[in-house]
């Protein structure tokens, strides 16, 4: 364990202390690489992040006729920041590599074994990218014949607590292209072509042989097309073997041969690599947020990874580090604490020991006494070991949907595993805050529900039930509210918060509402929902700028109801079925894709040093004319008030624009209006009145415009 004077003394960037970041080893302090007009470009591994927000839309117009200067807002990292509703989850959490996972590597394409295999990562459309496999031979070998080898089904029935895309979907390890493209080389310069056409694959075929005249090779290039639907994937190129024999029937493509192998594109499985953790784990103290949330997905510190033997707990060092640097950059911690452990629960339907845990093969949640009691000793450990750091702890996550439960979700279950846990963290951690687990969906329409449909509501939707039973136990209650969801079915969503939040109080939940996970995403190219149904992430698409509008408006519209929220995650991009990430994913690569910030990054980081010390507060004003589905929230601000107003639905491109004026119930001494888009504050124009004060010529548009006022 990394102690914390040896935290303190690693407080470096680029070659001066610095009092905004602190890097404990487990991450690598970004270093300026560049600058550009003057502005430095830091380098975070292979990610480049400019130091002020980039100009991403020039007409940047605040306030009709005003000549002041707009002036770029310089950014504070989460330490300098005193306080937001700003979040994120952490894209996996970084590990040792005892705990490195890596399934589905390349060097099972020439490792023999057809239990193992390899996976490109996944595409929303069967040729958006080219993906290819590189064999170098030691020395040359006289080939005729190239067998490409599947996965053998599997012996058990295929689990179903993921998403599969369609009912077509092959199994990891069975994408086998529809066209393939053999090339050979003796010298990697000149490249002869050895076969290009069909594969003929069916789906009772179990290998693909192409065979041709006896060829001296060097370098074996193959090319795949016309990639085949793989379940939870999309589109992807999965195999257990390249086979390459020469004249004599030996198969001289393994590892054992001395032949190496290179893949453009690999699936690096949700828990991605180790030194992606190390680059990429200050961007979330970069980007300014105030609030982490981890393990809710499949991280070092759920409980199958801490008991690996039955009784015998532990840590990830280097896991528990990076909580450390987490909170020690100003950083506010929800743990969640969840999903099953085979030592107890046993078994489930589907045995893939070399695939990863989520979607195939989740854990069955503890339901025997011996299991709940195992479960108990994991909540109390883990407590014991991060309280003073954490202090809100999560019972599971998203335990009413299959995929995270690990079997079909069970109320009285779920609420078994919560009281054996709830006491036990009272107990060890009695200052932390008690998170039931968060909820997959919001009760969306609630304002509209009459009394009786609230009651048929209630008995149809098991959250609820959940919510009511475990109302006076917990302090916190989270919900993930919509995975790019139109915003045009959003318009009701702040009259949605608030009636739910009623029913919380007549249930006797007295606690904070937080919507702990959300997601809007541009893909590029996007799924198409009459190409793959019912995609778990929604169907809706939008463009990168839209992208950055809509995370604006969640972020300051949750705000403003005075509930954190946490954008789903912050630089995760493997996943192809949805735009995961705040980071662009561009042409897929190998070992490790370079990320570039999206406009979204951006704006998080702005929203989140504009709204340092904001908090919600109610007072009136008026805007005139009043566009249609204006949105408005108020605030105190450090040295005065705010108010942040845009026009709700879908965003454009181009931008949607009215001219209001704004009629303040005080009077104030000054006025400045904040871009979160472009990231520029501009100082306004204001004029007294009787009882108030009024700012006219307000351009407000699609996107947040923040007006904040000084006291006289």
């Amino acid at each position: 364990m990394i102690s914390k004077a040896i935290i303190i003394a690693l407080i470096l960037f680029a070659g001066e202390v610095r009092a905004d970041r602190v890097f404990s080893g487990v991450s690598e302090e970004p270093q300026v690489q560049t600058h550009c007009a003057g502005v430095p470009v830091k380098r975070f591994g292979f990610c480049w992040v400019l130091g002020e927000s980039p100009t991403f839309v020039n007409d940047t117009a605040l306030q009709q006729g005003n000549i002041s200067p707009r002036i770029k807002v310089p950014i504070k990292s989460s330490r300098e920041i005193s306080r937001n509703y700003i979040g994120v989850t952490t894209s996996r959490m970084p590990r040792s590599t005892a705990n490195d996972y890596l399934p589905v590597e390349a060097v099972h394409l020439i490792d023999g074994d057809l239990q193992s295999c390899w996976l490109s990562r996944g595409q929303t459309r069967p040729d958006a990218q080219p993906i290819w496999i590189r064999l170098d031979f030691p020395l040359e070998q006289k080939i005729n014949r190239v067998v490409l080898r599947k996965r053998p089904l599997s012996t058990t029935p295929r689990s179903r607590l993921g998403w599969a895309p369609t009912k077509d979907a092959v199994e990891v390890g069975r994408g086998m292209p529809r066209t393939i493209t053999i090339k050979s080389s003796r010298d990697s310069a000149s490249w002869q072509t050895l076969f290009d056409g069909a594969t003929c694959d069916a789906p009772d075929k179990f290998e693909c042989e192409f065979r041709f005249p006896v060829q001296p090779v060097k370098q074996l290039w193959i090319t795949a097309g016309s990639l085949q639907m793989v379940e939870n994937i999309l589109y992807a190129f999965s195999l257990a073997e390249v086979e390459v024999y020469n004249e004599s029937g030996q198969n001289v493509a393994l590892i054992s041969r001395g032949t190496g192998v290179t893949v453009n594109s690999t699936h690096h499985t949700p828990g991605q690599e180790l030194a992606a953790h190390r680059w990429y784990w200050p961007l979330n103290y970069d980007a300014g947020v105030k609030w982490a949330r981890v393990g809710y997905h499949d991280d070092p510190i759920n409980w199958h990874w801490v008991e690996k033997q039955k009784g015998v707990l532990k840590i990830d060092p280097v896991t528990d580090a990076a909580v450390s640097e987490l909170v020690t950059n100003g950083v506010e911690i929800i743990m969640s604490l969840n999903f099953g452990n085979r030592l107890y629960s046993g078994p489930d339907q589907r045995s893939i020991p070399q695939l990863w845990e989520w979607n195939y093969d989740m854990p069955k949640p503890p339901t025997t006494p011996e299991a709940l009691a195992a479960w108990g000793r994991y909540v109390e450990f883990m407590v014991k070991h991060f309280r003073g750091r954490v202090h809100h702890f999560e019972v599971w996550n998203e335990w009413n949907i299959s995929c995270y439960w690990g079997d079909t979700p069970n109320l009285e279950h779920f609420l078994a595993v919560s009281r054996v846990a709830i006491p036990i963290i009272r107990k060890y951690a009695p200052e932390a805050k008690i998170m039931m687990g968060s909820v997959a969906g919001f009760p969306h329409g609630i304002s509209g529900w009459k009394p009786a449909e609230l009651v048929q509501k209630e008995r149809e939707i098991m959250y609820l039930q959940a919510m009511r039973a475990l109302a006076g136990d917990v302090d916190e209650i989270g919900w993930h509210p919509f995975y790019n969801r139109d915003p045009d079915s959003l318009l009701n969503y702040t009259s949605d918060v608030k009636a739910f939040q009623s029913w919380l109080r007549s249930v006797g939940f007295k606690g904070h509402c937080m919507a702990t996970e959300w997601n809007y995403g541009a893909l590029y190219p996007f799924v198409a929902d009459k190409d793959v149904p019912n995609v778990w992430c929604g169907p809706f698409n939008c463009s990168e700028i839209d992208k950055a509008k809509y995370v604006a408006q969640a972020f300051t519209r949750h705000a403003g109801l005075g509930i954190e929220s946490f954008f789903c995650e912050l630089y995760f991009s493997h996943f192809g079925t949805v735009d995961l990430s705040l980071m662009r994913s561009t042409f897929h690569a190998d070992p490790i894709a370079p990320l570039q910030p999206q406009a979204a990054y951006y704006v998080t980081r702005n929203l989140a040093t504009i709204m340092d010390g904001m908090e919600p507060d109610e007072f009136k004003c008026e805007v005139a004319p009043s566009p249609e589905h204006l949105e408005l929230f108020t605030f105190s601000a450090p040295g005065g008030r705010a108010v942040a107003l845009w026009v709700g639905g879908r965003a454009d491109d181009a931008g949607r624009k009215t001219t209001v004026t704004l009629k303040l119930p005080f009077g104030c001494r000054s006025a400045e209006a904040f871009d979160p888009i472009n990231g520029v504050s501009q100082s306004l124009v204001i004029k007294p009145t009787t009882g108030g004060t009024k700012i006219r010529g307000l351009v407000v548009g699609d996107a947040p415009l923040i007006v904040r006022v000084a006291y006289p």
